[in-house]
């Protein structure tokens, strides 16, 4: 059975800081990344929540 999720967001470069250093904010592509995932996240639960994938 084919799932129709999306797919995972792409991981920002790794060697790119996840935050400024001198104003402690999260870097734009870190924090776009981490938007989509926590997305792709609560989509996965609630499929979960209602019986399946």
């Amino acid at each position: 059975m084919a799932s129709t999720l999306s797919p995972l967001p792409q991981l920002p470069v790794p060697t790119e800081r996840i935050a400024d250093p001198q104003t402690g904010r999260v870097n734009q592509n870190w924090y776009q990344y981490l938007k989509a995932l926590d997305q792709h996240i609560r989509e996965v639960e609630k499929r979960l929540a209602a019986g399946g994938l």
